[in-house]
């Protein structure tokens, strides 16, 4: 979608100090380094680096569209479009928000938790294809400034949209559900991601529930009725105990008080279930009940994971008038995303589990249970470290190492000085697993491909941090 500079001037509540404002762009860049004459470039203000000190190097790339906080025009820059703005976050959200508006027609399933968002995004997304063109989240843009940029690919003739909402700090959820105003919120799962910046479980929760704050009227909520957390908040639930029992957001309290949270999962009362479940090494099946009936369910990767994505998927698809099994036989195209649990076939008949993307404790059970139920001479698990997770960092990663004791690993090699917990429970535990540990990946690598024989089954995880893609990469070439 192109967009002129009144128009932008408009959503943003700006003011253009000079320039064309029949100019148009297409493209929005938080780099200087990153984008042409077709871009606009939006300088924040960070801890330590303020891009408004880069005006000049945007121009100099081709950008001719910018905001300004300082409202003044950088000497050079005089053929660029200047818009004057108090703030550059805040402007750009409201820009998102005014986005949403303009194409509100277009049906929203906003996702969010703490493991699993962006393959449920995948799965969500495929699940609705037979209705028409679906708009997804791309690359990471799923925050406080990668929701509004989503926002700006809205288009009219959009069947739906699926936007993923990630956060990491007290407050983000709110601000991020006031630009999407989503018609269906999505919660996965509460886990231990970002529980460092954000002190406790309970705590993620409330920032997780403040996805509805801007549900439209109607709207439905959906949860994970197999995580406990979730299904307190769920009145079908047995272990439900009121709404006032649950830390929220006055916000959010409110909301909540004028919808009903529905569940997914593996539960009797569950709206949407999953039963019948079979999984093989590669693939997963199940049938999915709903409202409407019952559908089999087949798909090409394995893992429990897998099928409580899919059944939310099935229930998101059903709840914006797709069929079940129009749904379901969409969903035997999936293909996982790259570094996300993809299997490859190496050298020496050796299987890479690559899921070296990003981690959190649940996240590497539901790998390692995937390795675990893989054919290979040899069960290889190298497992690096979890980050943002605090003071709960050492008993979370003992709670990996008591999962890895007490399933058929063979081989574990950690990498980092957090992982270490992991290795440290799976020797106190007398596990029959040969442990290796490893400072950095390098170190790790070597290990590794010291101990590789032919048959292998390997399985790399750890938090994006870490960087095992680079392991996988020197398995492939080796």
């Amino acid at each position: 979608m192109r967009y002129t500079v009144s128009e932008i001037a408009e959503g943003m509540g700006a003011t253009i100090l000079c320039g064309d404002p029949a100019k148009s762009v297409c493209a929005w860049s938080f780099s200087s380094k990153e984008g042409d004459a077709d871009t606009m470039f939006v300088p924040m203000k960070g801890e330590r680096v303020d891009a408004h000190d880069f005006i000049a190097d945007a121009y100099a790339r081709g950008m001719r569209v910018t905001t300004t906080e300082r409202g003044e025009i950088v000497p050079g820059t005089e053929g660029m479009t200047y818009l004057a703005v108090d703030n550059a976050r805040d402007a750009w959200q409201r820009l998102g928000t005014y986005w949403r508006r303009r194409h509100e027609s277009v049906p929203m399933a906003a996702i969010t938790g703490s493991v699993g968002k962006t393959t449920t995004k995948e799965l969500v997304a495929l699940a609705l294809a037979p209705a028409g063109k679906i708009l997804k989240t791309f690359g990471n843009r799923n925050g406080q400034l990668g929701v509004p940029q989503m926002m700006a690919e809205l288009e009219d003739d959009d069947a739906a949209a699926v936007i993923e909402m990630g956060m990491s700090m007290p407050g983000e959820m709110g601000r991020i559900a006031d630009v999407a105003m989503p018609d269906i919120a999505l919660i996965t799962n509460i886990g231990l991601s970002h529980i460092g910046n954000l002190g406790s479980q309970e705590a993620i929760r409330r920032e997780k529930l403040s996805i509805v704050n801007r549900l439209h009227e109607g709207g439905r909520l959906l949860v994970n009725g197999d995580d406990p957390l979730l299904a307190a908040v769920c009145p079908d639930s047995p272990g439900f105990a009121g709404l006032e029992e649950i830390c929220m957001y006055e916000t959010t309290s409110l909301r909540m008080k004028s919808l009903r949270a529905e569940a997914y999962g593996t539960a009797p009362w569950c709206r949407y279930r999953c039963e019948d479940i079979e999984l093989t090494e590669e693939t997963a099946e199940f049938t999915c009940v709903t409202p409407s009936g019952s559908v089999r369910v087949a798909l090409p990767v394995t893992g429990m994971h897998n099928v409580m994505n899919a059944t939310a998927a099935i229930a998101v698809a059903e709840i914006l008038g797709v069929s079940a099994a129009d749904a379901a036989e969409s969903l035997r195209g999936y293909t996982p995303m790259a570094m996300r649990g993809v299997r490859e076939i190496l050298d020496g008949n050796i299987l890479l589990i690559d899921d070296t993307y990003n981690a959190s404790p649940d996240s590497m059970k539901s790998g390692l249970s995937v390795l675990c139920a893989a054919e290979g001479r040899r069960h290889i698990a190298m497992l690096a470290d979890i980050l943002e997770l605090g003071d709960h960092s050492a008993s979370a990663h003992r709670q990996v190492g008591r999962y890895v004791a007490e399933r058929p690993v063979d081989v574990l090699i950690t990498v980092g000085t957090e992982a270490e917990a992991i290795a440290a429970e799976v020797r106190e535990s007398g596990a029959r697993c040969e442990v290796y540990t490893a400072s950095t990946k390098e170190e790790g690598q070597t290990i590794l491909l010291s101990l590789l024989r032919d048959g292998d089954a390997v399985l790399l995880k750890g938090s994006r941090g870490m960087g095992l893609d680079a392991v996988a990469k020197a398995l492939r070439e080796r």
